[in-house]
């Protein structure tokens, strides 16, 4: 090989690197990150420097942080020239990712009351008796003034910070930037 054919090989490696690093490396890397951000909510907790499992929630239904799935299935990245952005827009997201604790002001609001009757579906059951179901109605509403509540949500981080980063994810991500730049210096 001539140093001129060299140079332009050279040279053409290089572009392709260049390339990988600002279109095709943001979105290998969040695809990476939102595997993670779904393995912390499989596992209940944070993979950082350790494993830090989320405190349990008082409800009765669901795991930690997933009532209706909407917390985790709102994650998602944007991308720029060798970046990408984790993102969640829920207006709780923050508050689980990191915690707090204080107090917030509850607006004027009505509270609507529901009471559940049985009534008749109007067909026969085998029996010859008339099917029941039960039917839910509003039953009233009561007003409910402005005032303040102390609020104390645990910290339960399942997404990354610029303070709290997770070596976990660093690695995979490295892992898999390795395997790429090798496939295309070969």
């Amino acid at each position: 090989m001539t140093p001129e054919e060299f140079s332009r090989a050279l040279e053409k490696k290089a572009n392709e690197v260049k390339n990988y690093a600002n279109n095709r490396f943001p979105s290998v890397a969040g695809n990476i990150a939102l595997r993670f951000i779904n393995g912390n909510f499989r596992a209940g907790g944070f993979q950082g420097q350790s494993f830090d499992r989320w405190k349990k929630s008082n409800k009765k239904r669901g795991s930690t942080l997933v009532d209706s799935g909407a917390l985790r299935a709102d994650n998602h990245y944007t991308t720029q020239p060798g970046q990408a952005t984790l993102k969640n827009n829920r207006p709780y997201a923050k508050l689980h990712n990191e915690g707090f604790k204080g107090t917030v002001t509850v607006k004027a609001h009505t509270r609507n009351k529901y009471s559940q009757k049985r009534v008749g579906t109007g067909r026969l059951t085998r029996t010859g008796r008339e099917r029941m179901q039960t039917v839910t109605y509003k039953s009233g509403q009561s007003s409910v003034r402005a005032h303040t509540r102390k609020m104390n949500i645990p910290k339960r981080q399942f997404m990354p910070t610029n303070d709290r980063d997770s070596v976990v994810l660093n690695r995979a991500i490295e892992r898999q930037v390795t395997r790429d730049i090798k496939q295309i210096l070969q």
